[in-house]
């Protein structure tokens, strides 16, 4: 089957994550200097029966060229949902997700269960492809290198063969986690196999160095960043400025509070509140007196006590009033 051709000169990327790479968190990494975003992953049969939720589904043109990302069981259930998301959103493509290997994911049999089986993994690009053609959408893939083993190359062939147009990998098995030491050799070898459909290799990203030296090493199109853009969303500048950036405490809580104010376009007030907490852990690695920090931002119980512990903590700017109303 012939697949929809789809551009990725050498980007840097920031990778889906769920609970953090929210449409708030991805424009401000694309300003930053990302060159493309993915929408955190959303359940097929839930868009079906329910429809999309609007947290997770929703986006500007700011975050363009975008990835729209559907997971679930089945090729029918799928390949519906992107449909319907294709038709309502106009996104750059439709991602299934077939690498997230929470334990909530795995026991449903979804997404990084089906790389147990690559030949359904196939089908469910085929049906997938088949219903976004008349839609010019094409159907990208995001996968680990398999379940409890590597059959990576198995699960290339049936993905290519579907018509996939882009395939990004996280060079670990789905048992593996996060654990252990990302395989980037084998992000090469899909680039051999896959010749001109683009690939994208995810893991382990901490530097714009490292992000140079992924190019060189495995000639892949992309690299994708994850928990490192969560620590440091600076990382897409720097790389492209090739320099590394000092951020001042300053600037960091400047970010979360620009995120914010982003994140109430379509989150209810006091959840983007609770939403944000984690992300702040992860943005303060590293930060003198971040357990103190950790510790009032956990504590806090509305937007306004957050804001204030935080402005307390740093004794930063005082923050605008629009931001402390209850």
């Amino acid at each position: 089957m012939s697949n929809l051709s789809l551009s990725v000169k050498k980007e840097v990327i920031l990778a889906p994550m769920a609970g953090y790479t929210h449409s708030a968190f991805r424009r401000l990494c694309r300003r930053l200097g990302a060159d493309r975003t993915y929408s955190e992953l959303m359940n097929a049969t839930g868009i079906i029966y329910k429809g999309e939720e609007k947290e997770l589904a929703y986006f500007t043109d700011e975050e363009r060229p975008i990835h729209l990302q559907v997971y679930g069981r089945n090729p029918e259930e799928i390949a519906e949902a992107a449909r319907k998301m294709a038709e309502k959103y106009r996104p750059e493509a439709i991602d299934i997700n077939f690498g997230c290997s929470v334990k909530k994911v795995l026991k449903a049999k979804a997404a990084g269960y089906l790389l147990q089986f690559p030949e359904e993994m196939g089908r469910i690009v085929a049906a997938t492809v088949e219903v976004l053609k008349p839609l010019n959408t094409p159907v990208t893939a995001k996968i680990r290198l398999g379940f409890y083993e590597d059959t990576l190359e198995k699960i290339a062939e049936e993905l290519l063969k579907a018509g996939v147009s882009a395939i990004a990998l996280h060079p670990r098995t789905a048992k593996q986690g996060f654990s252990g030491k990302a395989s980037w050799e084998r992000v090469k070898d899909l680039k051999r196999i896959a010749g001109d459909v683009p690939v994208i290799g995810s893991g382990d990203i901490r530097s714009w160095k490292e992000i140079d030296q992924k190019f060189e090493d495995t000639g892949c199109d992309g690299v994708m960043v994850g928990r490192g853009a969560l620590a440091n969303p600076w990382i897409f500048k720097e790389y492209k400025e090739k320099r590394d950036i000092k951020t001042t405490l300053k600037e960091r809580i400047d970010f979360v509070l620009e995120e914010l104010q982003l994140m109430w376009e379509f989150f209810e007030r006091e959840r983007a509140c609770k939403v944000i907490k984690a992300q702040i852990v992860y943005l303060f690695k590293g930060i003198r007196g971040k357990s103190k920090l950790n510790d009032r931002v956990m504590r806090s119980k509305s937007c306004g006590e957050l804001i204030r512990n935080l402005e307390f903590l740093f004794s930063i700017r005082p923050v605008p009033t629009s931001l402390l109303r209850k």
